[in-house]
């Protein structure tokens, strides 16, 4: 599927092209609102914070119902749609560039983490001050970003960002133990980009432990603790989902779809994808076809 890229009519008044904010509520108001309504994907990070309003997104086709102080957190090039709704909102869009030229690479890495949603989940509910705060750091990238627009509003937006995803970073990792989770979270990123690069190869648990060294004990206690989910149930999101896009957004048939995913007997893939979807191949498309 093709990268959609942001409409003109929101970046054509930025100088800054890894950086641009938009109103929810104007997303809808113009064309091409069929592309924004279909599945597609942006090569920016996005978040879409709700100030009122209800309605729904779609995220690596999942729903996600929001509302006032909902948060949602799209990763660079992940599939999503709008729906059409009254809600009202802020987007705000940008790519690793732009603050690589504010913080160093660990910085900016950290950063980033609010849009895994294999680690967490796509959708932050936030409240009282903390939405009051969120909000406040909206408007400004806005007003920098729209309306003053000066040689100085680039740098201010790169520390409103950088503030933004902090807080977002801090209400995300909520209830975890720091020590834990700091100790943790570099070998299950090491972790998923195993499964991103080998899921078509192997599904076992037994063999990315073996590649990180680890016992399948271990490697448990770790993608648990982060995920909230065992490792077997890590490695069949990331093959669903990748199976899904291939469904939807290429001409393959669903046989091929199974070689391309590491399946030698498509009849394995169907019970498969079944299980985890309750859909068959073609069913799930004729089902998510817009």
């Amino acid at each position: 599927m093709p990268i959609t890229q942001l409409p003109n009519k929101y970046c054509a008044v930025h100088t800054e092209p890894n950086f641009c904010t938009a109103r929810l509520q104007e997303l809808f108001k113009h064309p091409p609102l069929e592309t924004m309504t279909t599945f597609h994907s942006l090569n920016y990070y996005t978040l879409l914070l709700i100030t009122e309003g209800k309605g729904k997104h779609n995220i690596d086709y999942t729903d996600y119902e929001y509302s006032k102080g909902t948060l949602l957190a799209i990763r660079r090039n992940q599939v999503h749609r709008f729906y059409k709704s009254d809600a009202k909102g802020y987007l705000i869009f940008f790519k690793e560039d732009f603050l690589n030229r504010y913080l160093n690479d660990a910085e900016v890495a950290q950063s980033i983490q609010a849009f895994n949603e294999l680690l967490t989940s796509p959708k932050t509910q936030i409240e009282n001050q903390e939405l009051v705060e969120i909000i406040k750091l909206a408007q400004g990238l806005e007003m920098e970003a729209t309306f003053i627009s000066d040689e100085y509003s680039n740098r201010i937006n790169r520390s409103l960002l950088h503030v933004l995803l902090s807080l977002v970073h801090r209400i995300k990792s909520r209830g975890f133990n720091k020590v834990e989770l700091n100790n943790n979270l570099q070998e299950f990123i090491k972790f998923q980009n195993l499964v991103e690069k080998n899921y078509h190869k192997t599904k076992k648990v037994e063999d990315y432990a073996d590649m990180m060294g680890f016992s399948s004990k271990k490697l448990n206690s770790i993608v648990n603790f982060i995920s909230n989910k065992p490792v077997k149930a890590f490695i069949d999101e990331v093959v669903i989902i990748k199976a899904k896009r291939n469904i939807l957004h290429t001409n393959m048939s669903a046989k091929e779809v199974a070689f391309k995913l590491g399946f030698n007997d498509p009849a394995n893939f169907y019970k498969y994808f079944k299980k985890h979807t309750s859909y068959t191949p073609e069913t799930f498309k004729k089902t998510e076809k817009v």
